[in-house]
C-alpha cells in the first residue's frame, strides 16, 4: 500500500492562535480560585486531555480586555513552552463554556471543510508529530516551540472520509479506556465510602454486626486529636507504621511502564499513566508491589498511587512502605484523602514550587484499631485489584493505540469500518 502524501501545517491552512501577551495579560494577583472565565495554565493540559483539578479564573472585566486566546468548541490546545507537546480537545463534553489560554500554549482552529477536529487532535498525539517536534524544539532550560517553527511540521494530506476512518478505529480504543477509567472512579469511591463509615464516622461493625457509633458504642476523648474516638482505639503517626524507601534501581531496568515521575502521576488521586520520559543514566528510588507513591512537588495536586509492580521513581516522588503489622490497603486509603493532602500542603515549603516536608508527612496522625484496619484491608483488597486490572488493560490499550495511530497516519495500515 502506498503511503499518504504530506504537506506542512502552514500549507494545511490550520489557524494558530496565541494567547494575548499584551499589557492586559493577567498578573498573578489577578488570578482567582473562582470567576467568569477559566485561564488555562500548562498544568491544565496533560498528554492528551485537560486536567481541571487546579484551575485559575479571571473576572469578566479582565476577560473583555483580552484580545487573543479565547477558545471555541472543537479547538485544539497545544502546549508550546516548558512541557512541549501536551494536547487537549475543547469538545462539547468540556464543562466550561468560557476559557482562555495563557502564553505557554497555542490554539489550533481547523477549517472543517478540509479537516476533522478530532483527526487533528489525534495527529498532535501521534509519534509522527512527536518525532518531528523533538528535532525542532529550541531552548534547554525552557523548551519552546514557536508557531513559525510549528508550521513547518508535516501532516498527511487526507480526505475527510480517510480522516473519519482513522478516527473510527482510534475512538473505539479510546472509548474502552474511558469506560475503564469510569469503572475505576466508581471502585475508588466505594473504598472511600467504606473508609468514611469506619474510620471517620466510626460506624464500623461492632461485635453484633451493628454500626458502632450509631449503636451507642463507647467513645472516649483523645487529647491529642481533641475529639472523641472509639474506646480501645489508638493514634499512631504515619512514621510509626511505615517508612520511606531508600533502595535504588539503575536506569537500565526502567521503562515507560515502570518509571514514575511527577509528570505521569495523575492529579486528584487518579493514579499514574505511561511516562513519556525515562532517565538515561543514574539511579532512581526502587519501589515494589504495595508501596505507596506520593508526588512531593505541589502537593495540592493530590497525586498518589498504590503500586502493583516493581520499578523506579524520581527524587520528587516519595515512596512509602508500610510495616508488616499494618496492611498497605488501609494506609493507602488513609492517605488518598483530602484530609491528608490538606495536612501535607499546610506543612509544605516554598511558594512558587512548594514541596512537602518529609518529616512533617511522617508525623501525620492516624486513628485506627489493628483488627478493624485488618478487616477493612481484606474487604477493599479485591476493589484495588480490580482497579489495577483495569489500569493495566488501559496501558495495553494505550500501547496498541500508540502503535496503530502512526501506522494509520502514515498510510501503512488501513482498518475498514465494518459498521
Amino acid at each position: 500500500m502506498s503511503e499518504w502524501k504530506f504537506l506542512t501545517l502552514k500549507e494545511a491552512e490550520l489557524e494558530f492562535i496565541d494567547g494575548d501577551r499584551g499589557v492586559n495579560y493577567p498578573k498573578k494577583s489577578e488570578l482567582l480560585p473562582e470567576g467568569d472565565c477559566v485561564f488555562l495554565n500548562t498544568g491544565n493540559v496533560r498528554q492528551n486531555s485537560f486536567d481541571f483539578s487546579n484551575l485559575d479564573f479571571i473576572t469578566k472585566e479582565k476577560d473583555n480586555l483580552l484580545r487573543n486566546g479565547k477558545l471555541q468548541r472543537d479547538d485544539i490546545v497545544l502546549t508550546t513552552r516548558g512541557t512541549v507537546g501536551n494536547v487537549a480537545l475543547y469538545s462539547q463534553e468540556v464543562p466550561f463554556s468560557n476559557i482562555r489560554i495563557n502564553s505557554g500554549m497555542v490554539i489550533i482552529r481547523v477549517n472543517k471543510n478540509f479537516w476533522h477536529p478530532y483527526f487533528i487532535y489525534l495527529f498532535f498525539q501521534s509519534h509522527l508529530f512527536k518525532k518531528q517536534i523533538s528535532r525542532l524544539i529550541s531552548g534547554s532550560a525552557q523548551p519552546q516551540l514557536p508557531i513559525s517553527i510549528l508550521e513547518t511540521v508535516n501532516i498527511p494530506q487526507l480526505t475527510l472520509d480517510e480522516q473519519k476512518e482513522i478516527i473510527f478505529n482510534i475512538k473505539s480504543i479510546d472509548q474502552k479506556i474511558q469506560i475503564n477509567n469510569q469503572i475505576n472512579q466508581e471502585l475508588e469511591a466505594m473504598a472511600k465510602t467504606l473508609y468514611d463509615y469506619w474510620f471517620v464516622q466510626f460506624d464500623f461493625p461492632d461485635q453484633n454486626g451493628k454500626p458502632y457509633k450509631s449503636s451507642c458504642g463507647k467513645m472516649v476523648y483523645n487529647p491529642e486529636l481533641k475529639r472523641e474516638i472509639p474506646e480501645r482505639w489508638g493514634v499512631e503517626k504515619l512514621g510509626d507504621i511505615s517508612q520511606y524507601v531508600s533502595e535504588k534501581v539503575g536506569s537500565s531496568e526502567l521503562n515507560k511502564e515502570n518509571y514514575v515521575g511527577t509528570d505521569n502521576m495523575i492529579a486528584d488521586m487518579g493514579g499514574i499513566e505511561l511516562t513519556t520520559s525515562i532517565p538515561k543514566s543514574g539511579t532512581s528510588t526502587k519501589f515494589s508491589v504495595g508501596d505507596i507513591l506520593i508526588s512531593n512537588i505541589r502537593p495540592y495536586f493530590k497525586k498518589i498511587w498504590l503500586s502493583d509492580r516493581t520499578g523506579g521513581c524520581s527524587a520528587d516522588v516519595l515512596c512509602i512502605r508500610t510495616n508488616r503489622i499494618i496492611y498497605k490497603e488501609f494506609v493507602y486509603a488513609t492517605l488518598a484523602r483530602d484530609d491528608f493532602f490538606n495536612y501535607d500542603v499546610a506543612g509544605s515549603k516554598g511558594s512558587k514550587m512548594p514541596r512537602g516536608d518529609k518529616k512533617h508527612i511522617m508525623e501525620y496522625p492516624i486513628v485506627f484499631e489493628f483488627e478493624i484496619a485488618d478487616q477493612f484491608s481484606k474487604i477493599v483488597r479485591p476493589i484495588y485489584e480490580a482497579v489495577h486490572k483495569n489500569y493495566n488493560q488501559n496501558q495495553e490499550l494505550t500501547q496498541l493505540r500508540d502503535w496503530l495511530l502512526p501506522m494509520l497516519m502514515n498510510g501503512q495500515a488501513r482498518v475498514e469500518d465494518k459498521t
